[in-house]
């Protein structure tokens, strides 16, 4: 029966096409390797009849063939974020292609809930993931319970600061420069209301749930797949994250001592 209605729900190349757009767009934006991207879209096409090249590099998906005549689609991918229950999600769907069961314009709109749903956890519970692994590592560096709080008030700050400037979409630079700003300023007024507090262990702390390192393993994948272009832009694009919040942090520490305040006494 399954395979029945399947046959009846067969897509024109049109249908084929605008799917496999859409499944590739919300991988791509869900953090997903090009590599993953490229073989989900294929394989809908081939289980849809249709051979098609595909070209994805993190920020642009191309579908293709080299007839001069025929037809090409092209998307833009402007945001990206990190959303593992998403890549999953869409990965289970590639396997049951052969059988799919819904119709053109049923699986558009089960992809467009999809690619409009809100990510799985909330600003507020961010914050606080974040708030207790920077106090977690602070503590595993050999802090003691003024670096612990410390580092939990300054990882908690520095998410809800980027948060919040996320939401008018500038660049993923400014986004981690300024979270990187909110580190160093915190950090010191932690260490200036508290002796005890130790500078090096709250920053690091801190600094660890916003250290690249999905961008930079995905970048790993990528050249491993033989995907050099890709594999080139997220390693590139995770150093920049890395250098942006190091830039962040330097700037407050520098206006700190510009301020004619002491970093350590």
């Amino acid at each position: 029966m399954i395979m029945e209605q399947a046959h009846e729900n067969k897509m024109t190349r049109d249908e084929t096409l605008k799917v496999a757009l859409m499944v590739g767009k919300i991988l791509l934006k869900s953090g997903a390797e090009t590599y993953r991207v490229e073989d989900t879209i294929s394989r809908f096409c081939i289980a849809n009849g249709y051979e098609v090249d595909i070209f994805v590099t993190p920020t642009v998906i191309i579908l293709g063939n080299e007839q001069v005549d025929s037809f090409n689609c092209v998307s833009r991918i402007r945001y990206r974020t990190t959303n593992l229950g998403m890549i999953s999600e869409m990965n289970d769907m590639s396997y049951k292609f052969e059988r799919w069961p819904m119709s053109y314009r049923g699986t558009m709109a089960w992809l467009e809930e999809k690619l409009k749903a809100q990510v799985p956890y909330g600003k507020w519970k961010v914050c606080l993931a974040s708030a207790i692994a920077s106090a977690s590592f602070s503590a595993m560096l050999g802090g003691n319970s003024h670096d612990f709080i410390a580092a939990f008030i300054t990882g908690g700050i520095a998410m809800l600061v980027l948060k919040q400037i996320a939401g008018y979409r500038p660049s993923a630079f400014w986004e981690n420069a300024l979270a990187g700003v909110a580190i160093g300023v915190v950090a010191l007024i932690c260490c200036a209301v508290s002796v005890q507090c130790t500078m090096e262990k709250i920053i690091v702390g801190a600094l660890m749930p916003f250290v690249p390192g999905v961008a930079f393993t995905n970048g790993l994948r990528d050249y491993m797949a033989g995907d050099l272009l890709s594999g080139n832009a997220r390693i590139a694009e995770a150093l920049l994250f890395a250098a942006s919040i190091a830039i962040g942090i330097a700037f407050a520490l520098r206006a700190w001592v510009l301020w004619g305040w002491d970093l350590w006494k």
